[in-house]
């Protein structure tokens, strides 16, 4: 780590408003296990306890679940086949200048497109991360939170790489919808669902998602830290993820 490096993570420390943006991971956790198909690939959060004090003078618990329970970070080898897996960013690369985009709260299944972006979008500088509040935080481990999550359409992404973020936190479950005709639907290989999302974890970008308690934000600009489980060969991994500011 270069003295740059250590700057930087000082510099983020020293901040003096911090904000939890990541959700509890628990028992009777929401999971894309929700999703017909996906019932036996993404299991449950389980957590018991497998030792005691009374019984066994100390405490412990097995946790299993997968790298995309709870909020996470992603990297690109989550779909691409020669991505990135998550060990391979520098620990810099989870602390970035973060601007906001504070939409209006989206009904259920909506669809945020490029000129609601474009509306609401304060300046962003190249490498900075960009965090989008649709309102869904509210809808948090209760019913219709995955299968019912507003989504982005193809426009609303292309504008997104336009930007060339380093990291991108959402509060959806499920970014890329299928496309719609109120933005041209097309045909061809470049218009298949994922394609986007593929484009983005190209350029190196995370994806941090779906954060939480985004309501507590006051400002439109500060920084991002993510910090996930530090493990080797995995696409991504639960994160604890915090917005600071001055």
């Amino acid at each position: 780590m270069s003295v740059v490096d250590d700057m930087y993570i000082y510099f983020a420390l020293e901040m003096k408003n911090i904000i939890d943006l990541s959700g509890m991971i628990e028992n009777d956790l929401w999971g894309y296990y929700s999703f017909p198909g996906l019932e036996d690939i993404v299991t449950p959060v389980k957590i018991e306890t497998i030792a005691t004090v009374r019984e066994d003078e100390f405490f412990a618990s097995r946790i299993e679940m997968t790298t995309i329970s709870g909020t996470y970070l992603e990297a690109g080898s989550h779909i691409l086949e020669h991505g990135k897996c998550l060990n391979e960013y520098s620990l810099t690369d989870f602390i970035k200048p973060v601007n906001i985009i504070r939409l209006q709260p989206q009904e259920p299944r909506a669809l945020v497109n490029r000129k609601m972006l474009e509306e609401k979008a304060p300046e962003i500088n190249p490498g900075d991360a960009l965090l989008i509040d649709a309102g869904w935080w509210r809808m948090w481990n209760k019913p219709g939170y995955v299968l019912d999550s507003p989504n982005f359409s193809s426009g609303a992404l292309k504008w997104i790489l336009e930007q060339k973020i380093s990291i991108l936190a959402v509060d959806v479950t499920c970014i890329e919808a299928g496309w719609s005709d109120e933005e041209g639907s097309g045909t061809g290989p470049e218009l298949e669902k994922g394609s986007l999302l593929g484009a983005l974890f190209n350029t190196g970008a995370l994806l941090a998602a779906p954060v939480v308690n985004l309501g507590a934000l006051k400002e439109d600009r500060g920084i991002l830290m993510c910090m996930p489980l530090k493990v080797k060969g995995t696409s991504g991994a639960p994160a604890r993820i915090v917005f600071m500011s001055e």
